[in-house]
């Protein structure tokens, strides 16, 4: 033991180092007067063997932890564990290299055929010939015609008419308020690009826009209650008017829907300040020398948002949406409608499953706005929320965007379809609007006898898309 510790390979110094040093003092003296007069050598011997000794000799004076090193012993295994590696990475990064190379090969086929579609329709919007001239157009004229279309619902029960459209997205209605997934169950082609819309007041709404590189007309879309542009049954219609029927088109999230939910803080006043904003769309619109004139689609609550889109431009300037409006199964008197989707039904009612997936619906929207998520029902979300965050009293927040209200001063041409059998926004309110309107000239009803809830292309698509196309077709202006 006394021998171990002499050695000059003690923990306690490097080689060289006494062995019966009492102090470390002494010892980091004497390293230190080693390494001086080793690195006095090297700098006197150049190159050759002096060097090389004066280079051992300053190794030597150094401590043992300052100029060892630990080398690990070779596995036995190891070549054959890095050949392993190897060969699994290899098998699983191949198939995911040619799936990543697979989606983009169909990426750049759809783009491609999008390009060539959309190639063969940059041509000037013409009007069909049998289309009278602008100042022989009236709306009873258009709707007189438009009835004359052979309409053949397709026997199927209330409820599947409905959620055979609808159903699928059920999913899509309970998750809207996701960011991260709103859009992915349908995308818009290539021609479509998202784009950031100035609303009333300064409000950022989010869109959709295809625009054709030649004039012709300009059609605004909105979605419905709890959707959004997103949905299939929107980006299905928005596509067929840019591509089949050569219109230039946007579709737009509401307020507290969809992208626009993220993009503006201001909560849906279930369409009369959502109305303004489309005025707003359209005017910016109609200063595109590229448009030739402005059109409005809705879908229920996107169906108020037209129809009060309408009164505004009546009140404001009628030639901002001279390309028509039409309403499909939209609420006319608010109050009713709130009350009617915030009611519990019986559970053979056909509302009874919608109701559910409303009511799961608004707990996450609450949620996802930090709101307290206590509120039950849509009429409570009304009068506790909304109506006091637009500054005005419940019954006026009603009034101001039920279109029984204000369908005598509408001057924009309208057309509002509905159909008996809707289980969501009972026929009644078409039936109050028609009454309402009874002595204006510029609005009409038409209530069909199947269609359901905007499912009017579940029992007849032929006559949906008929109805619609040569609607906006009868309004729109050629260009000069």
């Amino acid at each position: 033991m006394t021998q171990n510790r002499s050695n000059g390979h003690s923990r306690a110094g490097g080689p060289g180092a006494p062995a019966n040093t009492s102090s470390s003092t002494e010892f980091v003296a004497s390293a230190a007067a080693a390494a001086a007069e080793a690195r006095t050598l090297l700098d006197t011997s150049g190159e050759g063997d002096a060097a090389q000794q004066g280079r051992d000799a300053l190794r030597a004076a150094l401590p043992v932890f300052m100029h060892t090193t630990t080398r690990r012993r070779p596995r036995p295994f190891s070549p054959v564990y890095h050949r392993v590696r190897g060969t699994g990475l290899t098998l699983l990064l191949v198939p995911v290299a040619l799936l990543v190379s697979m989606i983009e090969a169909v990426r750049s086929a759809v783009e491609w055929l999008d390009r060539a579609r959309g190639g063969e329709l940059e041509q000037r919007f013409n009007r069909p010939a049998a289309m009278p001239a602008p100042a022989e157009r009236s709306v009873a004229d258009i709707v007189s015609s438009l009835k004359r279309f052979p309409f053949r619902p397709t026997r199927m029960s209330t409820h599947r008419a409905f959620y055979r459209d609808f159903g699928p997205e059920g999913l899509g209605i309970v998750l809207g308020n996701q960011q991260a997934l709103i859009g992915l169950p349908h995308i818009y082609p290539s021609h479509f690009k998202p784009v950031l819309l100035m609303g009333a007041d300064g409000e950022r709404i989010a869109g959709m826009q295809a625009m054709h590189h030649t004039p012709g007309p300009a059609l605004i879309i909105c979605h419905g209650f709890l959707t959004s542009k997103h949905f299939d049954y929107i980006r299905q219609i928005a596509c067929r008017a840019y591509f089949g029927w050569g219109f230039h088109v946007i579709t737009m999230d509401l307020r507290s829907w969809g992208q626009t939910a993220w993009t503006s803080e201001a909560p849906s006043s279930v369409g009369w300040a959502e109305g303004r904003d489309v005025l707003e769309i359209a005017t910016a619109l109609k200063a595109d020398g590229l448009v030739t004139s402005v059109g409005a689609l809705g879908f229920s609550l996107g169906g108020s948002t037209v129809l009060n889109a309408a009164h505004a431009a009546s009140l404001e300037d009628p030639e901002v949406l001279d390309g028509g409006v039409l309403a499909l199964s939209a609420p006319t008197d608010m109050r009713a409608a709130l009350e009617h989707i915030s009611t519990r039904p019986h559970w053979r009612d056909p509302y009874a499953l919608l109701y559910f997936i409303f009511h799961s619906a608004l707990r996450s929207g609450l949620r996802a706005r930090g709101i307290d998520n206590r509120m039950r029902s849509w009429a409570e979300v009304t009068e506790r929320f909304t109506a006091p965050w637009y500054g005005v009293p419940v019954e006026e927040y009603h009034a101001r965007a039920s279109a029984v209200n204000f369908a005598g001063a509408i001057t924009v041409p309208t057309l509002e379809i509905h159909a008996e059998d809707d289980f969501v926004v009972p026929p009644e309110h078409a039936r109050n609007l028609r009454d309402a309107a009874v002595d204006n000239p510029n609005l009409d009803v038409w209530i069909v006898e199947r269609g359901n809830h905007c499912a009017f292309g579940s029992v007849d698509k032929v006559w949906y898309h008929s109805v619609v196309r040569r609607w906006f077709e009868y309004w729109a202006d050629e260009a000069p």
